[in-house]
């Protein structure tokens, strides 16, 4: 499965603002990456706005919260379970995606 993370967090908590943060945050990035069950296909960042958008693979939903679990202490962010563009367009012209009648 793939999920796709948005975390925010305040420039009060930003782990680029301090650095001991910024070490801590690091080691977790480097963690996370070698997670087993847990790859990481892609991790970008919005520096002005404070987010991170993290795409991920992982067989269950358990792997990746306790993976993404340190970034809750210093924000928020939502984990949505999502599909490639090849992946949904065949399930949309199978009906997948309309209503039932």
């Amino acid at each position: 499965m793939f999920f796709q993370v948005i975390h925010s967090h305040s420039e009060e908590t930003c782990p680029g603002v301090f650095p001991d943060r910024l070490k801590t945050f690091s080691a977790w990035w480097n963690e996370m990456k070698n997670t087993p069950g847990l790859k990481v296909l892609g991790g970008f960042v919005s520096p002005i706005e404070h987010n991170f958008y993290i795409t991920l693979e992982a067989d269950d939903f358990g792997t990746v919260t306790r993976a993404l679990g340190p970034l809750n202490t210093i924000g928020t962010g939502s984990i949505t379970p999502v599909v490639t563009l090849d992946q949904a367009i065949p399930m949309a012209d199978a009906g997948s995606f309309r209503p039932r009648t």
